[in-house]
């Protein structure tokens, strides 16, 4: 997506013209990561609605992830992910009960308790789920020796983790646990 629309569209609508040929029952996932891409472009999001309606007839799930429910909110494309995407997951927002982020999330249909609980949950472990069968607050059991793997997204962290594999090769994973748990970063 770096190198523009010119080269980016193209690509895209290749990639999912395979996906789609690729389909013949079989169960199958297919992952949107960093969504928000496709919602604003007018080449794409048209074809990102017609997988949402049509995928599932092919035995996928298509799964779409994006930080940022107002780029969903403005697409062209909400109605579908209303209507499609019958289970959403919400991660933990500090900033939830605020004007605009509060009326994002009730366009997702989220009532002002289901606001709260976003806005108390607790980052990179609780996740607000809702789905056909309910909703609920859900916890990821992850250990600290796996958090610090599975949960760090910084761009700090991510830079030492480079500088450590950088000076110890296969052995960068003990020196980054060790480094991680001194601080306390593991809840």
């Amino acid at each position: 997506m770096n190198l523009g629309e010119k080269n980016a569209v193209p690509v895209l609508l290749y990639l999912f013209h395979r996906v789609e040929d690729s389909l013949h029952g079989q169960p199958a996932i297919v992952l949107f990561d960093e969504a928000w891409v496709m919602f604003g472009n007018k080449v794409c999001s048209p074809k990102v609605k017609d997988i949402l309606k049509t995928f599932r007839k092919k035995n996928c799930a298509v799964i779409m992830a994006t930080q940022s429910l107002s780029d969903a909110k403005n697409s062209d494309i909400m109605d579908v992910l209303i209507e499609s995407c019958l289970t959403k997951m919400f991660l933990a927002n500090p900033a939830a009960r605020q004007d605009i982020p509060s009326a994002l999330y009730r366009s997702f249909g989220l009532n002002e308790k289901e606001i709260e609980i976003i806005a108390t949950a607790i980052p990179k472990r609780d996740y607000y789920i809702v789905s056909p069968d309910g909703r609920r607050l859900v916890q990821l059991a992850i250990q600290k020796k796996a958090l610090a793997f599975l949960g760090i997204s910084d761009k700090e962290s991510i830079h030492r983790i480079k500088e450590l594999e950088e000076i110890h090769g296969d052995a960068w994973t003990d020196f980054w646990l060790k480094e991680y748990l001194k601080k306390g970063r593991a809840a």
